[in-house]
């Protein structure tokens, strides 16, 4: 990575220059360290700052209905791949999702599956395509390996539990919910939805709201419109 390059080379540089300065290696090479840290950091800023500028952009266009241009304008942080650990895994789960939002999961999964392993929602995602497929043993894999680098994120385990459920293994769900529960002990969804199944009941994972939406394994609720303005007043005359 370019970046830990320029700092490893700012921390030999300082330690050479204090050296030739005949300063002990006992104050250059801890000088060395805190400047190669600290060129590392403004490093990685800069390359932040040119992502969440991507990511700006990427989200106006997915406000205006443009999920190909979305990907397009993240495929240009493939630049900054280099020089940063994890930034070409970042960018892979991004796109994926977005895939996965168009319903393209042949190709969700190509980038998918070279995500970021910690963005648990793109992981969650590469999960539900496995379970759609029927890849149960690698939906299982996604999703242990999400939860462990994940604990604390109560979705994670909703969604497991969720896809163990639909496949009538109400027993492993129960379990996964009671290891949210271990790790999460306020959560009252993984509370709630963990009583259901004790009961007998199914899981109501509408309680996680648009994070859930979003993967697509149920139908967004109905939502009531009021109906226009001179049909409330036709009504209204009706039952007079």
């Amino acid at each position: 990575m370019i970046n830990i390059a320029l700092a490893v080379a700012a921390l030999v540089i300082t330690a050479l220059v204090f050296t030739l300065l005949q300063v002990s290696w006992f104050i250059s090479i801890p000088t060395g360290v805190i400047v190669g840290f600290l060129v590392l950091m403004i490093l990685a800023r800069r390359v932040q700052v040119k992502l969440e500028t991507l990511m700006q952009a990427m989200q106006k266009e997915i406000q205006a209905g443009k999920i190909d241009r979305a990907i397009d304008i993240l495929k240009q942080g493939y630049a900054l791949k280099n020089h940063q650990l994890f930034v070409e895994a970042q960018i892979n789960a991004q796109i994926g999702m977005l895939y996965y939002l168009k319903k393209d999961h042949d190709q969700a999964l190509t980038y998918l599956n070279n995500g970021f392993s910690k963005h648990f929602i793109a992981q969650c995602m590469l999960a539900v395509i496995h379970y759609k497929r029927k890849n149960y043993d690698d939906m299982r894999k996604v999703m242990d390996l999400t939860v462990k680098r994940n604990k604390k994120e109560s979705l994670v385990y909703g969604i497991y539990a969720y896809l163990l459920s639909q496949m009538k293994e109400t027993d492993a769900a129960i379990a996964i919910l009671q290891q949210g529960r271990d790790k999460l002990p306020k959560d009252d969804r993984i509370a709630a939805n963990l009583t259901n199944l004790q009961n007998g009941k199914k899981m109501k994972m509408k309680v996680y709201g648009d994070m859930w939406l979003q993967f697509m394994l149920e139908r967004p609720p109905r939502i009531q419109q009021e109906p226009p303005q001179h049909l409330r007043q036709r009504r209204k005359a009706m039952f007079r």
